[in-house]
C-alpha cells in the first residue's frame, strides 16, 4: 500500500526523514531535469538540486498542507538556482554532446539501422539544445519549467510571480523563438 503524496510531506514537516527520503525519490529527476536546463552544468545542476532539496526540508513546517510539494519544490529550486548562478556569475552554455550522450544513456546502443536512428535522435536533441541556449534568459526559464519540471501555467505564474496571461505569452512567444532557431537550423523545413 502506497502512502500518498500529501501525507508524506505531513510526516516529513514532522521531522520524519524516511518520508522525506520518499519525496526525494519522487521529485528529484524532474527537479534535477529542470536545473539541468536552467544551468546547462551537470555537476552545478547537482548541486542546485541537492541545495534545494535541503531548502525545502527546512522550509517543510511552513508547507501550506493541501497544496501540491512539486510546485513548492519547483519554486524553491528557481530561485535557489538563480542565486548560486548569480553568484557564480554564470552565462548559460548549451549542454556539451558527450554530457547529453551521458545523461540520455545513448552511448554504445544499437548497430546498424538502429546505429543511424540514434544518430539521428542525437543531432535533432543538439539542434534542440542549440535552439534553446540561443532563446534569452526568460524565455528558457520559462520552457525549463514548463517543460522541464512540467509545471502547468498555473504553477508557473505561482513559481515566477507572473500574472497567469503574462505567463501563456511568454510561453507562446518562447516556443515561437524556438521554433524560429529550429526552422534556420533545419533549413527552413518546419517543426
Amino acid at each position: 500500500m502506497s502512502i500518498c503524496e500529501a501525507d508524506l510531506v505531513e510526516q516529513a514537516s514532522h521531522g520524519d526523514q524516511r518520508a522525506f527520503q520518499q519525496l526525494w525519490e519522487l521529485h528529484h529527476g524532474v527537479a534535477m531535469a529542470a536545473a539541468l536546463r536552467m544551468c546547462h552544468q551537470r555537476p552545478l545542476a547537482e548541486e542546485i538540486t541537492q541545495g534545494a532539496f535541503l531548502l525545502a526540508w527546512r522550509g517543510l513546517p511552513r508547507f501550506q498542507a493541501g497544496s501540491p510539494f512539486r510546485p513548492w519544490l519547483m519554486r524553491i529550486l528557481y530561485r535557489h538556482a538563480l542565486d548560486v548562478m548569480e553568484k557564480q556569475r554564470l552565462h548559460l552554455q548549451p549542454l556539451p554532446l558527450h554530457d547529453v550522450l551521458e545523461q540520455e544513456s545513448l552511448s554504445g546502443m544499437g548497430y546498424g539501422e538502429e546505429q543511424r536512428d540514434l544518430q539521428e535522435l542525437v543531432a535533432q536533441r543538439e539542434e534542440v539544445r542549440q535552439a534553446l541556449a540561443r532563446l534569452n534568459a526568460e524565455q528558457r526559464r520559462v520552457i525549463a519549467l514548463r517543460y522541464g519540471a512540467d509545471l502547468t501555467e498555473s504553477d508557473i505564474a505561482n513559481v515566477l510571480d507572473w500574472p497567469i496571461g503574462t505567463v501563456k505569452s511568454r510561453l507562446n512567444r518562447a516556443r515561437e523563438q524556438l521554433r524560429c532557431y529550429l526552422d534556420d537550423t533545419r533549413g527552413g523545413s518546419s517543426l
